[in-house]
């Protein structure tokens, strides 16, 4: 690997003249800074940035730490973080911290620290008591999409409302039986606020709620609509808790032969890739995840602490339609 000597010797002049113009910091002439380039861009060279980093203890580096969940909706939040990043000069440093392991996400937080991040995006990631405090000693900013971190500002939408509407709009479409799916009701945040907002609006149209719990993934959708075929159960609609499950109850119907939506309408969460990657398309809850992105590395540059709740909608595909009560 070429080093500042290197460039130096075949650019014949001194290593702090290397050094000044590599970091723009003046004192050279056009003539110099254009061959002292023009070699550096020759050898390939790569700045040591961890060596950098430790002489200024600062970085151009954002942390990134989501879950290991099995959902494809931090796939945008990453990518818009990632374009910010790069047309902006600086990097993310991602890491998975696993679902609710506080050793891990320890790890994952002593890892930033030691990287100098500027400042760290964290994705629906529950801070537990030992996690606050280790934060608040390495004195990180921190900002949080989708859930509350005690002390910390976040960025998010209205679960709860979010949730009553996607029910109230199956409800509007003539459908009274409704199972909510694959939701983790031992969440205190999102799984318990979307099952409240669910339950508020059935209750509110005076029909009886019924929720089969699970990890938000494919397999638990899958799951919990074999599990109400084999009871012979299987309601009008279910509203699945992410687009994920969404795409597992499609799937176990298809496998049954039951038609969505002319058997069972299916609405999902999240307006993630995966919604418009099979048939029918899944009408979906869409979270604004591009936009959480770059709001929170915007936030986090420009030192802006501030929470913001974003709007959501309700995204119109194939596998919600008008209820017949002949349908199934």
């Amino acid at each position: 690997m070429a080093t500042i000597k290197d460039i130096a010797r075949l650019a014949k002049v001194t290593p702090s003249t290397v050094s000044r113009v590599l970091n723009h910091s003046g004192g050279y002439s056009e003539k110099t800074r254009r061959r002292v380039e023009k070699i550096a861009d020759e050898l390939h060279y790569q700045k040591n940035e961890a060596a950098v980093n430790l002489v200024a203890q600062t970085s151009n580096l954002i942390g990134v730490i989501v879950t290991n969940a099995t959902t494809s909706f931090a796939a945008p939040i990453i990518d818009s973080i990632e374009d910010w990043a790069y047309q902006n000069g600086g990097r993310i440093l991602l890491a998975h911290c696993g679902l609710n392991d506080s050793k891990r996400l320890k790890a994952c937080l002593n890892l930033m620290a030691g990287r100098k991040v500027n400042g760290i995006i964290s994705v629906s990631v529950q801070f537990d008591e030992n996690n606050l405090k280790l934060l608040d000693q390495l004195q990180l900013p921190l900002i949080s999409l989708g859930v509350k971190v005690s002390n910390q500002p976040m960025i998010s939408i209205d679960n709860l409302k979010a949730t009553m509407a996607g029910t109230n709009y199956l409800i509007s479409h003539g459908y009274q039986r409704i199972a909510l799916v694959a939701v983790d009701t031992n969440d205190p945040q999102t799984g318990r606020t979307r099952c409240a907002g669910y339950q508020k609006a059935m209750e509110s149209a005076r029909l009886t709620p019924s929720i089969i719990p699970g990890d938000y993934s494919f397999a638990a959708g899958k799951q919990a609509a074999e599990l109400l075929l084999a009871k012979r159960e299987l309601p009008e609609a279910i509203f699945a808790a992410s687009d994920d499950a969404a795409a597992g109850v499609i799937y176990a119907a298809q496998e049954h032969g039951i038609k969505v939506p002319e058997q069972l309408a299916v609405l999902g969460f999240d307006n993630s890739s995966v919604a418009s990657m099979i048939y029918p398309g899944i009408t979906t809850i869409d979270q604004p995840f591009k936009q959480m992105g770059q709001l929170a590395i915007e936030h986090l540059t420009n030192q802006n602490v501030s929470s913001v709740e974003l709007p959501y909608q309700i995204k119109e595909r194939g596998s919600v339609g008008k209820y017949k009560s002949n349908q199934s």
